[in-house]
């Protein structure tokens, strides 16, 4: 039987497209790379005479890191996100971009249609922020929508496309949105048959966000299967093989035994992942080898103690609490300015201690400011234990151990001019329930979003993996999902899918051990 690699081998000879569903652990990233690598091999000649290159899309700097630095970064393949490498083609046929933004005006709601749109002489620009057609500024979004109405109503340009990308690889394909899908598959591929290859790798399984495509189906769209599974343990694909019969998967080389084992704790229990974990201890877990996946923020908040400091950001709005997630918000350089300032103190990093003090307070000249400065942060450490959020920034701010950060400064000032009122009052609650927030749950946070934990978002950790992992099932956090019925087997329900997607990659991040609690 032909292994995968001569299977994509020979999809790529006979000019087919191809679709690689690689299951958890079987090594996807290593086939995409053959793949290149045997073009490389095998047409570069070909590419270079034509003046043609391969594409390869992807969609995020790491995963296009590591497939350029597998391939010797040859510039023969083209790394890009799909809306770069679209904008790059589309971009200077400046008149056809006119008229196919005049097309979708033209075919917009009447509410959401722009009067009298005349771009005549516009340059059209791609840029990150809301469109602004009349500017000639098209957003994100409008990339993918112009570019199938630019290649469905100029023909040219898609067999332009055809003639100088004869071969487009996908990577993580079930991630990529339905009209890119259609976009290659049905515009680019059906227009042009024999004249350009799209190869998709990834997996319909690890679909876990709500924009991708997920499974693809076409006809003439050949399907291979990878069941190697390189990763896990033989305990774990027993697990993963369960949850998916239809593709079972084998070792695919020196998998260990390893354990996998389910617990079911009362939902009333706040202290059952944290006594599974003692358990887990006596058996050898530690810290440094374990990871603990909880379906959302608010559950590892809970947790781990910093359950007041979300609340706060998820009060103000969505868009609050997800950039507080990243720590992006108008605090979150100070609070990881004074926890850096104690971790420095604490581990004796003197130099770096007196580095960051100096910014706001000067550096250090005699005895006395020595003796301050211990006496400083001595108050500091009591205050991080004892004091609120507030409290604790009056003292950083008062005695000049850091300076108030401007994003402060100016929410600050847009609350005190409020020219927009109601958005004044709600920066005033949020500073306000903010400030109340005990201080040691910003230390918990830090030591989170620094990975002092173990603890991870299921969505957080595709793509990776650990030698120990805990899943952590709780049906209260999100409606969205509903881990029980997946381990009832009831496919009935609307969550069904989406919840039987992510408890498989949560369950495949495992490389020996896995333990999974429902509670």
């Amino acid at each position: 039987m032909a292994s995968t690699s001569e299977r994509v081998v020979e999809c790529l000879e006979a000019n087919q497209s191809f679709v690689i569903e690689a299951g958890a652990g079987s090594g996807k990233t290593t086939t995409l790379v053959d793949a290149l690598s045997y073009l490389l091999g095998s047409k570069a000649r070909q590419l270079l005479q034509s003046g043609q290159r391969i594409v390869c899309i992807t969609y995020t700097n790491v995963a296009a890191n590591e497939i350029m630095s597998r391939i010797n970064r040859d510039p023969l393949v083209q790394v890009a996100t799909i809306h770069d490498f679209l904008w790059s083609v589309i971009g200077p046929f400046q008149s056809e971009l006119r008229a196919a933004i005049l097309a979708a005006n033209a075919a917009a709601e009447a509410r959401k249609q722009i009067p009298d749109l005349d771009l005549t002489g516009v340059p059209i620009t791609y840029w990150q922020y809301p469109r602004k057609w009349e500017k000639g500024k098209i957003n994100h979004d409008d990339v993918i929508a112009l570019s199938a109405w630019m290649f469905e109503n100029f023909p040219k340009l898609a067999r332009l496309i055809a003639d100088r990308f004869p071969i487009i690889f996908v990577d993580e394909y079930q991630d990529t949105h339905e009209k890119t899908i259609g976009l290659l598959l049905d515009v680019l591929v059906a227009g042009n048959p024999h004249r350009i290859t799209v190869g998709l790798f990834g997996d319909y399984m690890q679909k876990i966000y709500n924009t991708g495509v997920g499974r693809v189906e076409r006809e003439g769209l050949v399907v291979i299967q990878k069941e190697e599974n390189y990763r896990c343990s033989v305990a774990v694909i027993e697990v993963l093989n369960r949850l998916r019969p239809t593709l079972q998967q084998i070792p695919g080389g020196d998998n260990s035994a390893g354990t996998a084992r389910f617990f079911h704790a009362d939902p009333n229990d706040s202290g059952a992942v944290s006594t599974l974990r003692a358990q887990l201890r006596t058996e050898g877990w530690v810290e440094d080898n374990e990871k603990v996946l909880m379906l959302t923020r608010r559950g590892i908040a809970t947790d781990q103690k910093w359950p007041d400091l979300l609340a706060a950001y998820q009060a103000r709005s969505q868009l609050s609490a997800e950039d507080f997630g990243r720590g992006d918000d108008e605090f979150g350089e100070l609070f990881a300015g004074i926890e850096s300032l104690v971790q420095a103190f604490e581990e004796g990093r003197f130099g770096d201690f007196l580095a960051q003090r100096a910014t706001s307070t000067g550096p250090i000249q005699s005895h006395s400011d020595k003796e301050k400065a211990v006496a400083q942060i001595t108050r500091l450490n009591e205050l991080r234990d004892t004091a609120t959020i507030g409290e604790v920034l009056d003292f950083v701010w008062g005695d000049g151990i850091l300076r108030k950060p401007s994003r402060v400064s100016n929410l600050e000032e847009r609350i005190r001019i409020a020219e927009d009122p109601e958005r004044a009052a709600r920066d005033q609650t949020f500073l306000d329930s903010l400030y109340a927030v005990p201080y040691e749950q910003v230390a918990n946070f830090e030591k989170f979003l620094n990975d002092e934990t173990p603890f991870s978002t299921h969505h957080g950790v595709k793509g990776e993996e650990y030698e120990n992992v805990l899943v952590v099932l709780d049906d209260r956090l999100w409606n969205n999902y509903r881990f029980e019925a997946v381990l009832v087997g009831d496919n009935s329900r609307s969550q069904y899918g989406r919840t039987l997607n992510l408890f498989y990659v949560s369950c495949s991040r495992a490389m020996r051990n896995l333990s999974s609690i429902h509670r």
